[in-house]
């Protein structure tokens, strides 16, 4: 089958940023916007990659040089010396290459011959997981071309390794492509597994503005470890238990401890440095208009705020009326995993 599609959701995290990167819990949801990449046969015998939102901007790539990329990528000293390799190779398409050259090189998939179109509706660096997304739905839409089977943990460390190259770091994309994968909710506490809730949500998601870098929070968080562990081992610790509530209260469908637990989480989150006057503000709003919980996702400074309300479309007229956009998005309880 050499066309194909396949779409991924993007994620949201309900709890336990950053605290996840000293092993702590944290629980991730499925949302209903999507990346979309769309297959199809086309003439030569390269594999031709286009990101629709970046201008149409493409690049070509011939076996030879997927088989350069997959040697370099096995070899590689580390993700930045690997990348610097591939410097003519732009940063935008570089994790999608470096996914078609495993799954050529390791697997024996036939994606040669095909073009590869890459768009989506998340926000970029937003805290959505638009990148993850993107990741998940190539490597699904490449396997449903190549008429190839993978199981889900290998599907799932395949898609990751867009993750690893867009952050350059190995642990990129644990959660956020195992949630874009299998949709629903997400905790590190079943690994590859998604939990078996079946509580909808309606979120509204707020855009408080540019964010910072998830490198740039998790160095600050690090920072701080390293200058006062003491005070942060103890504020992760009750991130955790915010996870461990949170998770309790979503599988019990009680949407108003879900959102009390989100409100605590915020200021845990507040307090290690990683919001910002935008998330801040954004919060304040919908405590004020009644929701049931609101909070930074993804690694703050900045970017997306979702929050928890019996009555979203009022709450979206109160954030637009203050300038922020606002739009509801649903959790998705197929992901990517849905096209095989």
């Amino acid at each position: 089958m050499a066309n194909a599609e396949a779409r991924a959701p993007g994620v949201v995290k309900l709890f336990g940023e950053h605290a996840v990167v000293y092993g702590k819990l944290s629980v991730a949801a499925a949302i209903s916007l999507y990346s979309t990449v769309t297959v199809s046969e086309r003439r030569g015998t390269d594999l031709r990659i286009a990101l629709s939102d970046f201008s149409d901007f493409s690049v070509s790539l011939d076996k030879r040089r997927l088989g350069l990329l997959y040697t370099r990528y096995k070899n590689k000293k580390s993700l930045n010396d690997y990348a610097s390799l591939n410097s003519d190779i732009d940063t935008k398409v570089l994790p999608f290459a470096t996914i078609a050259a495993r799954l050529t090189n390791e697997f024996g998939a036939n994606i040669l011959g095909r073009e590869a179109r890459i768009t989506s509706e998340i926000p970029n660096q937003s805290g959505g997981a638009s990148s993850a997304a993107c990741s998940t739905a190539f490597t699904v839409a490449m396997l449903k071309s190549a008429g190839l089977e993978l199981d889900d943990p290998t599907i799932i460390d395949v898609a990751r390794d867009g993750e690893r190259i867009a952050h350059l770091s190995e642990g990129a994309g644990r959660i956020d492509v195992t949630t874009s994968y299998l949709g629903g909710y997400v905790s590190t506490a079943k690994e590859g597994r998604r939990e078996a809730i079946k509580t909808k949500i309606n979120f509204v998601l707020i855009d408080t503005g540019p964010k910072k870098s998830t490198a740039e929070t998790v160095g600050g968080v690090r920072k701080l470890y390293e200058t006062d562990r003491e005070n942060t081992e103890r504020i992760l610790g009750e991130i955790e238990e915010c996870s461990v509530e949170g998770l309790k209260a979503l599988s019990e469908g009680d949407l108003k401890s879900v959102g009390s637990w989100m409100y605590k989480d915020q200021e845990l989150l507040r307090s290690l440095g990683v919001s910002s006057e935008g998330l801040d503000r954004a919060v304040e709003l919908s405590r004020e208009n009644g929701a049931y919980g609101a909070k930074l996702s993804g690694g703050g400074g900045g970017g997306l705020a979702i929050a928890l309300s019996k009555t979203p479309k009022s709450l979206i007229r109160a954030m637009e009326e203050q300038g922020f956009k606002a739009y509801s998005a649903e959790v998705a309880f197929d992901g990517a995993k849905s096209y095989l």
